[in-house]
């Protein structure tokens, strides 16, 4: 068997790849999702009122590079969660088998990173023949590495705190703990939008970072995912089960203000006394739990009106910031604080 040792494509790209090794990545993005490209409606939103990049070919890449983290992130998500779902669908992993798509997901971080740090570089260099791309792509390397650092670091604690044994009795997060594990994870994606925008940015007004902005954006996602996924049939129904953070155990804000609020509730035993998934969902506690979440401690409620609290205060720093009060930027707010 001869093979081309000295021939080996080093500009080998996503494109090039043989599609049975990124079948699991292929199969997620033709699944419709569920929030209308949420994130590229954040990034051109953010752009107009802010950034005024005005080159449409790298705004087009930043928002490839951004979805490609994101779509494999959830590839890894759902084997880390076990969850047989996605968007209504089977999971990737579910189809194809967790090692390929471990592997995939694996494969399309070094494709994402591989495009932001040459191909998005080189894309800018025909509008500003001037920079140095080795400089630009070094900037970028180190945005994109240290956004993965931090999400996989609020990722690990969101595991850490479901899946580590008596967490729920002797070491629960606190609610600044928890903020701060979603800044990490969800926020990772919109910090890295962000910074992007800031580094290809045209504006002639300097700006201060919203970096800040981002992070309450983040924690408005999340949020309002950890609401959604107790009350919403809609939601239920794309995840393929009700109360799906209650069956995995996991420490979103309404459980975690239940279980500071309330000893030995339903939602503790549900918690405690079963120990995996499959045991909580055929158990009797789901509905109950729920509803004490609802009624007893108000914890529903709570978590509601933190998101809504938080979007105004997102909206009106943007306001006081612009003086623009009907941008983009706000009705998509807007548009998350309608649960």
């Amino acid at each position: 068997m001869d093979v081309a040792v000295d021939n080996k494509d080093d500009e080998l790209d996503y494109s090039s790849l043989p599609r049975l090794v990124i079948d699991p990545y292929e199969y997620l993005e033709k699944i419709p999702g569920n929030n209308g490209h949420i994130r590229n409606q954040f990034l051109q939103a953010f752009n107009e009122l802010y950034y005024h990049i005005e080159y449409e070919d790298v705004l087009d890449e930043i928002d490839h590079i951004v979805t490609i983290f994101h779509e494999l992130s959830l590839l890894i998500d759902d084997i880390e969660d076990d969850s047989s779902f996605r968007r209504g669908w089977p999971a990737a992993h579910t189809k194809y088998g967790v090692p390929l798509t471990i592997n995939c997901g694996n494969l399309m971080y070094f494709v994402a990173m591989k495009r932001a740090t040459s191909v998005l570089p080189e894309i800018y260099l025909k509008h500003n023949p001037r920079i140095c791309v080795a400089e630009l792509s070094a900037s970028i390397q180190k945005i994109l590495t240290n956004e993965m650092i931090n999400l996989h670091h609020g990722q690990g604690l969101d595991i850490y705190w479901r899946d580590t044994p008596n967490v729920i009795e002797n070491n629960l997060p606190s609610l600044t703990e928890y903020a701060e594990m979603v800044m990490n994870k969800t926020g990772g994606l919109f910090r890295l939008s962000i910074k992007l925008l800031e580094l290809f940015s045209t504006s002639e007004t300097s700006q201060p970072s919203k970096i800040p902005l981002a992070n309450l954006l983040g924690i408005i996602y999340q949020i309002r995912d950890d609401y959604l996924n107790l009350v919403d049939e809609r939601y239920n129904h794309m995840k393929g089960t009700s109360g799906e953070d209650l069956l995995e155990g996991k420490a979103s804000l309404p459980i975690l203000h239940c279980l500071k609020n309330s000893e030995k509730s339903p939602v503790y035993r549900m918690l405690t006394e079963y120990k995996t998934s499959e045991e909580r969902a055929k158990s009797d506690l789901l509905k109950v739990a729920i509803q004490f979440m609802e009624e007893e401690t108000q914890s529903l409620a709570f978590t509601k009106h933190l998101l809504l609290e938080y979007c105004d205060k997102a909206r009106n720093e943007i306001v006081q910031t612009t003086g623009n009060k009907d941008s983009m930027l706000i009705q998509i707010i807007h548009k998350l604080s309608m649960v």
